[in-house]
């Protein structure tokens, strides 16, 4: 269309002094030098002359209609005249233009008619800024100069008002031009409405997209668009050529597009694999607005299609905050920010919430940086997850109670707070009593349901501030806080004790249960390993009590509980290093002492403690296992000694050896076994071999006591009950268990003189003894009197120190040999040593 200017001022003059044919000519000169200068093409310029002429031709007819005759001195009359006469000439003309754009473009003719009433004003104007001239110059020619000077400064200030509104109008258009171009996720409509808004932002006939090594004329504006292409528009609408503000305003278009098409592109080449999956993925250009969107961010963002989301700030539709603070999406794209499965809530602060761990990338297209990529995954689950495996991290999963590790922690929390405050806190070490026997006799199923019972019953014995935890199997600890008086801690204990007073109903089966409770309060700047240690050495000192009571943790139990480590660990690498041996004690006949046998008898020489014997240590080695491989070191190194004084000394009579077994040894499975390996290894005759086991080991379970023993006979190894008469058992038990020797305790010994219930025992286990075929063995034999004693009870067989005290190999040997070659140095080695002894005080072992 044409460019509105103030040709209509000039228009007035021309109709009114001119002739016809010379306003005509005039007219058609201007239009032609106009077409000319703007390089218009032919038809253009044809349609722009004759449009012209035909719309000089009505404003002439309307002026001679009016009486109006040319003149060089026109009045008031003729320039009213002439202004009628100009706008409807401009009238006219504006008509034809938008019937024949109309016409030419398919355009809608109404809008295009409405224009000329937005133009009427400006052309009225003009109108009678020409009259008012036509006026002057004809009350006085000269004026002509001024009416020149208003006219061009009227000129100016008018183009200047109408670049300015079509600098705004051109910048709100592009505006809309731009997020129309944004909305769109298709290449190929992008590109579609990339032209039509450079057409109608340049008032181009065309708008076309070429290549970028394709020459352009100086006319024909062009601006670099992406992969190599350019937006190119030609044949302006109307007069005038191109300027800077179009050129600007081409670039940014373009530049815009660019940026939209690399995002769209990477989008679309995206589109199918983000599809399918099951995180959000949002895709934000470099205003961080949203491009592009898959089904799942689409359902994230409770949008019911992807047009409800795309060309969005995504600042507004994602309500995503990080530590209680909104995410700041647009600083985020600006800065190319990087984050990796960072935390977050999407919702309102106020509602209900999605967890949320979202990662963000910069988007980049052909190097240059053009947006980012937001990938939101919902980890609501995966938290709730997270939350569960931490609380079983810190709570014992039978009994639900805290663990040792969440113990621990609170226990630093309470010792740290107690550098500040000075405030102790009370410590209770429970340990449960036999409650190995109840896992033995009903089976773990109901040991576990019991130790639930009893966690609850300790919960319910305390209040809000305490906590108790479960440090092991049947170990309970109770922390009670800001407690620096002994007496309330107690008074906990005592609580606990009591609830566990009445019995638990498991699985149809009444049960009784009890504790022995270790109690003590935390000591300035100690930690809590050696709190703990301290309550841990109460509650062993509890139960040695007797169980089912507390005690009170002391410097004492810590140092004889630290011995006892101590102990332990030099009694493993005593082991280790070889440090035991064995010492042997003959056994004799009672009649003429002739020795048939020894015993075995271990000792400890440990380069700290010197030489300890075996009640200084084998309980130790019981209860920690120790008496397993203990146990199997004496088997065979007794049976090689005894092998190879066989083999040494073929003349004399074999000598049996007497092995002592634990009642943990003798639980093992593979006992039978682990003694046939043994015999095989040292050669020694099975009938050389007698086992020493005790009557507590009788009465353990007799169906696999019986079993085993008949194992043994079938080995052909002896077995000997030791220290007869100590235990539970009665004299039946010799008829019920397959057993060889009876060896009688030395407490009856001591008595068979003086006492005449002890020898009435003795005697009767003699006779039982050899009704039953077995052999009786008395121990602790020191005086004749008691070896005259045993004749005339019929014992066969004894030990103890009026024959010999245990001795180093070596000894032994020396000594056996002597005692068959030369009895009196015999006699005189053990008058030396029972004599040496006796002045000591040492009992037999």
């Amino acid at each position: 269309m044409e460019t509105i200017q103030l040709d209509e001022v000039l228009f007035v003059p021309a109709l009114v002094i001119l002739e016809p044919w010379q306003s005509i000519a005039v007219v058609a000169l201007a239009s032609l030098a106009g077409s000319i200068k703007a390089r218009r093409g032919w038809v253009k310029t044809v349609f722009n002359l004759g449009q012209m002429t035909l719309a000089t031709s009505v404003g002439l007819s309307v002026v001679q209609l009016l009486g109006v005759t040319p003149t060089s001195a026109p009045n008031t009359r003729d320039a009213l005249a002439g202004m009628v006469g100009v706008l409807a000439l401009t009238t006219s003309s504006a008509l034809s233009v938008r019937l024949m754009v109309s016409y030419a473009s398919g355009a809608p003719l109404l809008p295009l008619l409405k224009e000329i009433g937005g133009r009427f004003l400006p052309w009225t104007g003009a109108v009678m800024l020409g009259g008012v001239g036509v006026i002057a110059v004809g009350a006085e020619p000269l004026s002509a100069v001024l009416v020149l000077g208003v006219v061009a400064f009227v000129h100016r200030a008018y183009a200047a008002s109408v670049t300015q509104q079509a600098a705004r109008r051109q910048s709100e258009r592009l505006q809309e031009a731009i997020l129309s171009l944004r909305s769109q996720t298709d290449p190929d409509t992008v590109r579609e409405d990339l032209l039509y808004a450079a057409r109608n932002l340049l008032g181009a006939d065309i708008a076309e997209i070429v290549a970028e090594d394709e020459p352009d004329t100086a006319q024909v504006p062009s601006a670099p668009l992406y992969q190599g292409q350019r937006l190119r528009v030609a044949q302006r609408h109307g007069t005038g050529q191109w300027d800077d503000r179009d050129r600007h305003t081409l670039r940014t278009l373009a530049g815009v597009a660019g940026d939209i098409l690399r995002s769209v592109d990477l989008i679309t080449r995206l589109r199918t694999i983000t599809n399918s999956q099951s995180e959000a993925v949002i895709a934000l250009d470099m205003d961080a607005r949203i491009t592009f969107v898959n089904p799942a961010a689409v359902h994230m963002l409770h949008a019911n299609d992807p047009d409800e989301l795309l060309g969005q700030p995504v600042q507004e539709k994602l309500p995503l905050r990080r530590r209680r603070q909104r995410v700041d999406f647009a600083t985020m794209v600006a800065r190319q920010a990087v984050l990796q499965d960072a935390d977050g809530a999407l919702g309102p602060p106020d509602g209900d919430t999605l967890d949320i761990a979202f990662s963000m990338t910069p988007l980049r297209a052909e190097g240059a940086h053009v947006g980012a990529v937001l990938v939101l995954r919902d980890v609501t689950e995966r938290r709730a997850f997270q939350d569960e495996l931490t609380r079983r991290a810190l709570h014992d999963e039978l009994t639900g109670l805290p663990n040792r590790r969440l113990l621990l922690e609170r226990m630093d929390h309470a010792l740290a707070r107690s550098t500040s405050t000075g405030l102790q806190h009370g410590l209770l070490f429970l340990d449960l009593d036999r409650f190995k026997l109840v896992n033995d006799s009903y089976g773990h199923m109901v040991g576990d349901k019991l130790l639930v019972q009893v966690a609850n019953r300790l919960q319910g014995g305390l209040s809000p501030a305490d906590s108790v935890a479960r440090m092991s199997g049947d170990e309970f600890v109770v922390l009670i806080e800001d407690a620096n008086e002994i007496e309330k801690v107690t008074a906990v204990a005592e609580r606990l004790l009591q609830m566990l007073q009445d019995p638990f109903e498991v699985d149809g089966h009444h049960i009784f249960m009890s504790a022995s409770i270790g109690v003590g309060l935390t000591r300035p700047g100690e930690g809590w390993d050696d709190a703990l240690a301290t309550v841990d050495a109460a509650a062993y000192s509890a139960k040695a009590a007797g169980r089912n009571t507390y005690a009170i943790s002391t410097d004492t139990s810590v140092e004889k509980s630290r011995a006892r480590l101590d102990l332990e660990v030099s009694l493993r690498q005593g082991l280790d290093d070889d440090q035991l041996e064995l010492h042997y004690q003959p056994v004799v006949t009672t009649e003429d002492e002739e020795i048939v046998g020894v015993e075995a008898l271990v000792r400890w020489r440990s380069p700290q403690r010197g030489v300890l014997w075996p009640q200084q240590f084998v309980p130790l080695a019981e209860e920690t296992g120790l008496i397993v491989p203990m146990g199997r070191w004496v088997l065979e190194e007794a049976c090689g000694a005894v092998r190879e004084w066989t083999r040494d000394n073929p003349a004399r009579r074999p000598l049996t050896v007497s092995v002592n077994l634990s009642a943990l040894q003798f639980a093992q499975h593979r006992l039978v076994e682990d003694v046939a390996a043994t015999l095989r290894s040292t050669g020694l005759p099975a009938a050389q071999l007698c086992l020493e086991i005790t009557e507590t080991v009788l009465m353990t379970d007799t169906t696999i006591t019986t079993a085993t023993l008949d194992a043994l006979h079938d080995l052909g190894v002896r077995v000997a009950i030791d220290d007869f008469g100590t235990g539970y058992s009665s004299l039946s038990y010799l008829k019920r268990f397959p057993v060889d020797v009876v060896k009688l305790d030395r407490a009856f010994i001591e008595g068979v003189v003086t006492d005449p219930v002890d020898t009435e025992i003795a005697g009767a286990v003699i006779r039982l003894a050899a009704a039953l075929g077995m052999q009786a063995v008395a121990e602790g034999v020191e005086t004749d009197t008691q070896r005259r004693m045993l004749v005339q009870l019929g014992c066969p067989l004894m030990q103890g120190y009026i024959t010999a005290r245990p001795l180093p190999p070596a000894e032994f040997l020396d000594f056996w040999r002597r005692s068959q070659g030369d009895p009196t140095v015999a006699d005189l080695q053990v008058h030396r040593s029972l004599k040496r002894h006796r002045r000591t005080g040492l009992a037999a072992p």
